[in-house]
């Protein structure tokens, strides 16, 4: 056998029994894993492979032994790609591993992100940038009065001019670019102009620990996986109504530091969200469950809060390395969120791992019911759909709420139940991914849903709140409603209020406005009070625990939301 066809077979193995814990596929893992200290892979398919295995078993270990090899042979990473040849080596671009580039036309935050962590390794991609129109629009916010005619005379290329007015800055045009936006007034004006100007971004990994291979977040124990994967509960609602002991919420150094490996985690992968671009290093939970995995769920900026809902973002963290994220929106009593596993962490224990994510948000919000889009599970979603996700979700106890699709629903699973055999036709799962799914537990209320197209009406009622009043300005107008809904709940001073405390009410007041609160009992009025100083409190958790514990004002904006749309 020849030493090539050995040392696939060999990265294949691994592979293949990353997920098993029995003792002889245990022996026969280590073994493996101290014999590819040796192994030169010299192919791309066959690294990628070997990087694959290398993180599960990093992430998911079977012992300290385990953990150590797979650790060490994922340290040297970047040296095993630059020994590849240059072809090979071009075939790991964009994967995130260690030593291979980057290309990608990330968003202001995330860019931003990099310039603090990695600014001397990102480089505009002039590659990949054949027009600069909507680059020089950008820049032309940047000239000083002495400079625009020569910039605008087509003389010199925009490349050209960056690298003039940034060479002797001691920075990067990247970094020169950056420091520029940063320095800037309007921040926010100019994060549209740079995402509008589409800028395309090199980032040479190297031996970054930022790269998939090495991002982790230092762990304070190390957990063997012995026992090897966990299966879900056969009784889901009770497991995600267990009570939790270990929930802490982090320093804010702590915080930052969970939120830099969030973001990387998605930057590698080509990915960013809204709840990792915008996170508050001052809110970050993070829940231990068990077996060297924690849940943290991280809130947002005051600045960045959504009016009525309460959104957050999460990172599944295994022995402190990335495995999976999502997002969620907390409004009443309900959670939409979705679960999403980064592909070298498949084959894991995913059904447990999104029962304690939703363990961890019905800890700090005290929910009842959790919602799955149909793009989660398939809608529009081919890849979801032909993997059978819809019944990822439906063994979990979610279900869909329509009735025929519900009866659908439990006619096939009923089959797959009887028949091992049988599998649901893609025709049938197309049918069944139409419509939400929802899971609802113990202690819910009927009629405590608040439907997602209210959250659209809910912000039409507060155009309307806005407009009725007049005003020389939109935000004289909204500060007219502001005044009046706190003379409704009986909000007579904000001394002692932060600044961000009152925007938050700012923000907020149309919506209360829309509930009707005048006529509302004390104690009504007075748990109003507590709820709109919360919005933008340190903790949004508690506005969201506070939302879901308000049933009067669930119930006049659910009131509220209907007779604008039978209008």
């Amino acid at each position: 056998m020849s030493r090539r066809h050995t040392t696939h077979q060999r990265i294949h193995r691994l592979l293949e029994i990353r997920n098993r814990y029995d003792s002889e596929s245990s022996r026969e893992k280590l073994d493996l894993l101290r014999l590819m200290h040796d192994i030169k892979a010299r192919s791309s398919l066959e690294l990628r492979l070997l990087h694959t295995a290398l993180c599960f078993v990093r992430a998911f270990p079977d012992s300290r032994a385990h953990y150590r090899e797979a650790q060490s042979l994922l340290d040297s990473f970047a040296t095993r790609v630059c020994k590849l040849p240059a072809s090979a080596r071009e075939e790991l671009w964009d994967t995130g591993i260690a030593g291979s580039p980057l290309h990608y036309r990330f968003s202001y935050e995330v860019a931003l992100w990099l310039s603090r962590r990695a600014a001397r390794t990102v480089a505009l991609d002039w590659d990949d940038m054949d027009d600069s129109n909507r680059l020089d629009e950008l820049l032309e916010h940047m000239l000083l009065p002495a400079e625009q005619e020569y910039f605008d005379s087509g003389y010199v290329r925009t490349r050209d001019w960056i690298e003039m007015v940034s060479k002797n800055a001691g920075d990067s045009e990247f970094h020169w670019l950056m420091g520029q936006l940063q320095r800037a007034e309007f921040v926010s004006i100019w994060s549209q102009l740079y995402n509008a100007a589409d800028v395309a971004l090199a980032w040479d990994l190297g031996d970054s620990d930022w790269s998939v291979s090495k991002n982790r977040l230092p762990v304070r124990r190390f957990v063997a996986r012995a026992g090897g994967m966990r299966k879900p509960p056969k009784k889901p609602r009770q497991e995600i109504t267990r009570p939790l002991d270990d929930v802490r919420l982090l320093s804010r150094r702590l915080g930052g530091r969970l939120i830099d490996t969030a973001m990387a985690s998605l930057a590698v992968r080509h990915r960013e969200t809204y709840h990792f671009n915008f996170a508050n290093p001052a809110e970050v939970w993070v829940a231990d469950v068990g077996q060297g995995v924690s849940v943290a769920v991280l809130g947002l900026k005051q600045e960045y809060r959504f009016p009525l809902e309460c959104t957050m973002g999460y990172l599944v963290l295994a022995n402190g390395v990335p495995v999976g994220y999502g997002g969620s929106s907390l409004l009443f009593r309900q959670v939409n969120t979705g679960l999403n596993i980064f592909p070298e962490y498949r084959g894991s224990e995913a059904a447990f791992l999104w029962l304690q994510v939703m363990r961890v948000y019905h800890h700090l919000s005290g929910c009842t019911r959790f919602i799955a889009n149909p793009y989660q599970f398939g809608g529009d979603n081919t890849e979801a759909l032909k993997s059978g996700a819809f019944w990822f979700y439906y063994r979990l106890g979610y279900r869909p709420v329509l009735p025929k699709i519900r009866k659908l629903a439990s006619r096939e699973f009923a089959r797959m139940r009887d028949n091992r055999k049988y599998r649901c036709d893609l025709r049938t799962l197309t049918r069944l991914v139409c419509c939400d799914m929802h899971l609802v537990l113990p202690g819910a209320r009927p009629g405590e849903l608040f439907e997602e197209r209210w959250i659209e009406t809910s912000s039409m009622l507060a155009t309307e709140a806005i407009g009725a009043v007049g005003g020389t300005t939109r935000i004289d107008a909204a500060g007219k409603v502001a005044e009046s809904v706190a003379k409704d709940i009986g909000l007579r001073s904000m001394v002692g209020w932060s600044k961000e405390e009152r925007s938050g009410f700012l923000r907020v007041a149309p919506l209360v406005a829309a509930a009707r609160p005048a006529s509302w009992s004390a104690a009504e009025k007075r748990a109003m009070r507590e709820l709109v100083r919360a919005k933008g409190g340190p903790i949004e958790a508690q506005y969201a625990r506070l939302l879901g514990q308000h049933q009067r004002f669930l119930r006049e904006l659910r009131a509220s939301c209907r007779r604008a749309e039978i209008h």
